[in-house]
């Protein structure tokens, strides 16, 4: 069995040196630079093309998932690159009736949280999401029952508070 000295032990930092400056050089000759890399911002992958968009808008009108999935992706281009809040909604609700999970809840979402606030809907559109598999559903859905319950107790007719 060798055994090292510690002469020999001192000199084992000398001969690391070489392997650890060479290494970057060695990385930059086994790397491609010949093309910089693109950059992407988030809003642009929902970029679509009027062609895509058009056979997009036809899928989606198939009542199956492939349409779901069409009509989430046109709501997805409505809302991050080319805002149309009416657009964005008339597909949202086409993709949330055909199925598509994360459409229920964001269509809840913005029943709760929007415009057009129906707690009803929220809770309605929470539930079936949660139902299909949609695991952030379970807190839309819970505000939205909180929010329901406070509302019945502020309405007239309504339980009052002692």
């Amino acid at each position: 069995m060798k055994t090292f000295t510690a002469s020999t032990l001192l000199r084992l930092p000398a001969l690391l040196v070489p392997l650890v400056l060479f290494n970057p050089v060695m990385e930059a000759f086994a790397m491609d630079n010949s093309t910089p890399p693109s950059p992407i911002s988030g809003a642009s992958s929902f970029r679509l093309s009027p062609d895509e968009r058009t056979a997009l808008a036809a899928k989606a009108e198939a009542a199956n998932a492939e349409g779901a999935e069409a009509a989430f992706r046109l709501a997805q281009f409505h809302t991050l690159v080319d805002y149309d809040p009416a657009k964005r909604l008339h597909w949202l609700g086409i993709a949330a009736k055909g199925g598509h999970a994360v459409a229920q809840n964001n269509l809840a979402y913005d029943y709760l949280h929007g415009d057009r606030k129906d707690l009803a809907q929220a809770v309605r559109w929470a539930a079936e999401s949660l139902k299909n598999g949609n695991a952030a559903a379970a807190q839309t859905l819970k505000e939205a029952e909180a929010a329901q319950a406070a509302q019945a107790t502020k309405a007239p007719g309504g339980p009052q508070r002692p």
